[in-house]
């Protein structure tokens, strides 16, 4: 970190000016203590490709997509703490969100600067309980650039600028800022015991976490006992590994391709593609 002016980058997936994930994020930055950089980059005004399952990038070629991840990944790999903030559109967060984790695979070259970052992850919903998946993909964003995550929320608030309407949500932006640079780990109420992800998959014999994988039980008393971690997250040469399966995947496609053509080749010429007019 950058002991004179560290920075705070603030990734707001919203589309609208001075609503409630801009205006509540500067909030929780007018409230860290320590001296700062605020950087703020609107998610949905950048122009975001989509991956074209090429594997290019695992095994070190530049991504062939001409869009703005160079731009955002360079910004995010420079900054020293991180403000992550989207409205839930349709039980989930904003579509900006998805089409940065379906690039995921070019986190893999800036992991070493990025883990262990702290960040906020803010969710503002409308309709009472209308939260969804939304924070799971916040919390999955976070987790595979290996940030580390010192609070989750999801706030009620619709309106903009409603979130600071109410001074209970000016309290906790107060209290978020004093919490980023603080040393302090998450609290965790709930949620899964490994990672605290409150999205969780139920299984036969217990509980799967849904972005860490890890599995668990319930005690005596209800609460989640861990029973095995998921061996998704963790240090960089950890995540790293994932890489090295993708390009053990790119391998075996080489050598079982002529099969693999044999396969799907008969498929080539069934059904009608139906495309919009003019394409």
């Amino acid at each position: 970190m950058d002991t004179i002016t560290p920075t705070v980058l603030a990734l707001i997936a919203s589309p609208r000016v001075l609503g409630n994930c801009e205006t509540f994020t500067k909030e929780v930055s007018r409230n860290i203590p320590e001296g700062h950089r605020l950087k703020l980059i609107r998610l949905t005004s950048l122009k975001i490709g989509r991956c074209r399952a090429c594997y290019g990038c695992v095994v070190g070629n530049r991504c062939p997509v001409e869009d703005d991840m160079v731009f955002l990944l360079d910004e995010i790999a420079r900054a020293d703490a991180f403000i992550i903030a989207s409205p839930v559109y349709y039980l989930g967060a904003n579509a900006s969100i998805k089409a940065i984790l379906d690039r995921g695979f070019l986190f893999f070259d800036i992991l070493g600067k990025t883990h262990g970052k702290p960040a906020i992850l803010l969710n503002f919903y409308g309709m009472p309980g209308r939260i969804g998946v939304a924070p799971q993909m916040l919390e999955t964003l976070a987790a595979f650039l290996g940030l580390s995550v010192k609070a989750s929320l999801s706030i009620k608030a619709a309106l903009p600028g409603e979130a600071l309407m109410n001074k209970a949500n000016t309290a906790l932006a107060a209290r978020l800022g004093k919490a980023l640079f603080s040393p302090g780990k998450r609290k965790r109420t709930g949620g899964c015991p490994f990672c605290g992800c409150e999205i969780i998959r139920v299984v036969p014999k217990g509980f799967v976490c849904t972005v860490c994988h890890g599995s668990f039980t319930t005690g005596p008393k209800g609460r989640f006992v861990k029973a095995k971690e998921g061996g998704i997250l963790g240090p960089p040469e950890h995540m790293l590994l994932h890489r090295e399966w993708l390009r053990g995947m790119k391998e075996r496609f080489n050598e079982k391709k002529r099969e693999i053509m044999k396969t799907i080749i008969p498929y080539r010429d069934e059904g009608e593609w139906v495309e919009p007019p003019g394409k």
